[in-house]
């Protein structure tokens, strides 16, 4: 913790990519295709986890590129229910699981089910399993899979009782993945304008929309100025940001505008990429350019803006007691400052 800066990564998954976890040659080369992506994103700075295609990762180590080799205060481990590539999910519910029950202090639990593999009734029961036994505070879903096998955010038969699901479980948050597609899912069907019609028709939900939904950047943050239970998740951006920084400052600087600090979550996508601590750096020390500011009208985020991404939005989301949590966690082992302005 930076001074008063609670930190919550909201956007980190034990990923799964050993062998007997990958689904024949398609998924083999799904899963080259994401270290591909992955190391498109590194650098000297950030390089790639080196175990990142093989064996999964430790608890013990995940809690200390987290906690103690970084200064994040508490994470959300995030289920990623790719079936169709990966047999338990890329990155699967229960790895996620076992993370938050060995830490159960800083990680926060958020499920994941898939309506197509599992089908509707077979992912609503594993829905109220999962926030009855494992304690879920949201759900992420993956709608685009193989070769066009694709399910809607609007669709009323399929999508809604997943909504109806979380609302009579206590669940207010719904998160997608959007953009950036791994394998041979259609891009066209990783498109956001599909939770247009499932934000206003359920308007005690928010939706997560993560990745800034890229290609689909302008669409993404045309939604969320529109629909106030729509939220940006700044996974993948804080991770391009050290390669295309022009580039990202536009993404960023879009969405401050037109969105607002309040609506936008910080996640480092861990643990692709190790230095935990650089990506919280690097935000912390963020200026938005004057020439954008004054060529385009974009806003520097204010150290408020930045306390709100890095940890009070999510802390608001998932409902956490940040004061009190400072109180538990004072007594752990101190973590790196952050670096930026105080």
């Amino acid at each position: 913790m930076q001074g008063d800066v609670f930190i919550i990564d909201s956007v980190i998954h034990m990923h799964d990519m050993q062998d007997d976890n990958i689904v024949g040659d398609e998924g083999r080369q799904t899963a080259n295709n994401l270290h591909r992506l992955s190391a498109l994103f590194s650098s000297p700075q950030f390089p790639l986890r080196k175990s990142f295609m093989g064996e999964a990762m430790d608890m013990a180590e995940a809690y200390k590129l987290l906690f103690a080799d970084a200064a994040t205060d508490m994470a959300v481990a995030q289920a990623v229910p790719l079936l169709g590539w990966w047999k338990r999910g890329f990155a699967p519910a229960e790895a996620q699981y076992r993370l938050k029950e060995a830490y159960p202090d800083r990680v926060l639990f958020c499920g994941g089910v898939d309506p197509i593999y599992q089908g509707l009734e077979g992912a609503l029961e594993e829905m109220e399993r999962q926030v009855e036994e494992w304690g879920s505070v949201g759900f992420k879903f993956y709608q685009a899979h193989r070769k066009g096998l694709s399910w809607r955010a609007d669709d009323r038969r399929l999508a809604y009782p997943l909504y109806e699901r979380c609302l009579e479980l206590g669940v207010t948050n719904v998160q997608f993945h959007k953009g950036a597609p791994f394998g041979t899912e259609h891009v066209e069907d990783l498109q956001p304008n599909d939770i247009q019609d499932a934000a206003a028709d359920f308007p005690e939900l928010t939706f997560v929309i993560h990745h800034f939904g890229i290609p689909y950047v302008q669409e993404t943050i045309n939604i969320a100025h529109r629909f106030p239970n729509v939220w940006l998740a700044l996974s993948a951006w804080i991770n391009m940001y050290p390669i295309a920084p022009k580039e990202c400052e536009h993404m960023l600087g879009k969405a401050l505008m037109f969105v607002g600090a309040d609506r936008l979550m910080y996640g480092s996508e861990a643990f692709i990429w190790p230095n935990l601590q650089g990506y919280i750096d690097l935000f912390m020390e963020f200026e938005m350019p004057e020439e954008l500011q004054e060529g385009y009208g974009y806003p520097n985020p204010t150290m408020a803006d930045k306390e709100l991404i890095m940890g009070m939005n999510a802390a608001r989301l998932f409902g956490v007691d940040v004061e009190r949590k400072k109180r538990e966690l004072s007594v752990t082992a101190p973590k790196p400052d952050v670096v930026g302005p105080q």
